[in-house]
């Protein structure tokens, strides 16, 4: 999947820590139980900023560690708590389980850097920001997200 050309700078969204915020409490979800990820809170004020970005014209694209096995379940979520269905939505292959920096690097590589210049990324996880920019890319780092 190819993003289209946004009309000013584009911005790379990461979804778990950083639009999506697993409910707290006994019934958490696990980080890895894909079949629950409807059930993730908003993070209100990471989603208003999204919101404001794409208002202004900027292209968002959703860069997430999730299996693609849930990719109509957080396109539903997207929906319903963000409503910016961005230029693309890319996710890891359903079975792959190497770490977030090693996949969303190639998603990266592959889908967005031979197309488009990022402006700048929205992610959480200290790892990933890390990753960003050693990649050059300017990270707003939501959360301290060190895990």
């Amino acid at each position: 999947m190819t993003p289209t050309k946004p009309s000013r700078g584009l911005f790379l969204v990461d979804i778990d820590g950083t639009v999506a915020l697993r409910r707290p409490g006994p019934r958490e979800r696990a980080p890895y139980d894909w079949h629950r990820v409807g059930e993730d809170l908003p993070n209100a004020p990471v989603i208003t900023v999204v919101q404001a970005l794409a208002a202004a014209g900027h292209g968002i694209i959703y860069v997430t560690g999730r299996s693609d096995a849930c990719r109509a379940s957080t396109r539903a979520w997207l929906a319903e708590h963000v409503a910016v269905p961005g230029e693309a939505l890319l996710m890891r292959k359903d079975g792959d389980r190497r770490r977030d920096t090693t996949v969303k690097s190639e998603l990266y590589k592959r889908h967005v850097r031979p197309n488009e210049q990022v402006t700048a990324v929205l992610e959480d996880r200290a790892t990933v920001v890390a990753m960003w920019r050693g990649l050059g890319l300017t990270v707003l780092q939501v959360a301290d997200g060190d895990f």
